[in-house]
């Protein structure tokens, strides 16, 4: 088992990191006293998969609170629906959340958590590999809106982020896939013989080494070592800028461009991961355009999303409801958008004086019209 300490003071927890461990959470929970009545917020598959096990391993019963699968349900009147529940269970200040599932349980559960109440415990169970290196370390919690993704929420530290890397196993390619994409922005944005690792094991990312026993071991022990090392990377940022003021707004990498896709395509064209693929290859263009990075780099940014499967072009969106889309985008700061670019494998900067041109001509050349 790895455990990596997000210190923040007195709002720290661990990032606990094991396989085939889910049953093994109820025991915990009971020891630290985190929560009276506890309240398992997931979705149908998550639930029908993991929803057993977990429960097991508490003494005391749990009610199970279901959410339909996908982003668009990650909105207010979930979000209501969940409250309302709270309510007619007789959840307090001592109730306790467990959310199980994706980044879209994850955001939804956590934002039910911190505003219920003026804010009860919870923890985070990710189950998708998206949500493991990424949405369920940091305390971002979130809705989305019709105009944008993720515009209302707060930041709200969990208890305990619980991981058990068996859950990959039961993933589709093409959610691991998406996951793969915050690894890769990991190794750009903060270390660089990390990005290294991920291109020499390249052909083992994917779901085949799950199909046969002999291969499932020594697979659920590499992709420790990534989701291990993924955490330690995004706590030691989130320490240093819990609250995105500054430093913490490098793990955007990607994103500017990429929630603009999402958005356009209401969350159903691309998933997350491969709208922040697009995304970080258009961060990487702009940067190499403003004379930042070497075009080298770029290369090897591009070869290695197309070697694990993520898109690096997209099909046609218009490029002014793209720039327009930006425009709403959280990381906007007095009226300009912020870019994180990258500088070499390892270090990125955060530029607000990247010209519309630019930014044109790049939506352009990876497929935007």
């Amino acid at each position: 088992m790895a455990k990596i300490k997000v210190d923040l003071k007195d709002q720290s927890y661990d990032v606990q990191i094991d396989s085939d461990c889910l049953s093994g959470l109820g025991r915990l929970v009971e020891g630290e006293k985190w929560g009276r009545d506890v309240f398992l917020v997931t979705d149908p598959l998550v639930n029908d998969l993991y929803g057993d096990e977990v429960c097991r391993g508490f003494k005391s019963k749990i009610r199970v609170l279901e959410v339909p699968r996908g982003e668009r349900y990650k909105n207010l009147k979930e979000a209501s629906l969940l409250y309302d529940q709270l309510i007619r269970y007789g959840a307090h200040r001592d109730s306790l959340i467990i959310a199980l599932g994706g980044g879209v349980i994850g955001d939804l559960a956590g934002f039910v958590a911190a505003t219920y109440m003026r804010g009860i415990n919870y923890i985070q169970v990710p189950t998708t590999l998206l949500a493991q290196v990424d949405a369920a370390i940091g305390g971002k919690t979130a809705i989305n809106h019709v105009k944008g993704k993720n515009l209302i929420g707060c930041f709200y530290q969990p208890c305990l982020v619980y991981i058990d890397v068996k859950t990959l196993t039961t993933l589709p390619a093409r959610e691991l896939r998406t996951g793969l994409a915050e690894v890769v922005k990991y190794g750009v944005i903060e270390d660089a013989d990390f990005f290294k690792f991920l291109e020499n094991n390249s052909h083992h990312l994917n779901t085949k080494a799950f199909e046969a026993e002999d291969t499932l071991r020594a697979a659920l022990k590499l992709w420790q070592t990534i989701v291990a090392e993924s955490a330690k990377i995004k706590a030691r940022v989130v320490e240093k800028d819990e609250k995105e003021s500054n430093l913490r707004m490098i793990l955007n990498f990607g994103h500017t461009v990429g929630h603009a896709i999402e958005a356009l395509t209401r969350y159903r064209a691309y998933n997350h991961g491969e709208a922040v693929a697009v995304g970080m290859v258009a961060a990487a263009m702009i940067a190499q355009r403003m004379r930042m990075l070497d075009p080298e780099v770029v290369k090897r940014i591009r070869d290695l999303l197309e070697k694990l499967g993520l898109p690096i072009e997209i099909e046609g969106l218009p490029i002014g409801k793209i720039i327009q889309a930006l425009s709403v985008d959280k990381k906007v700061r007095e009226g300009k958008v912020q870019f994180v670019l990258p500088e070499k494998l390892g270090k990125v900067a955060i530029i607000n004086n990247v010209s519309l041109k630019i930014i044109r001509d790049v939506l352009k050349e990876i497929g935007a019209k």
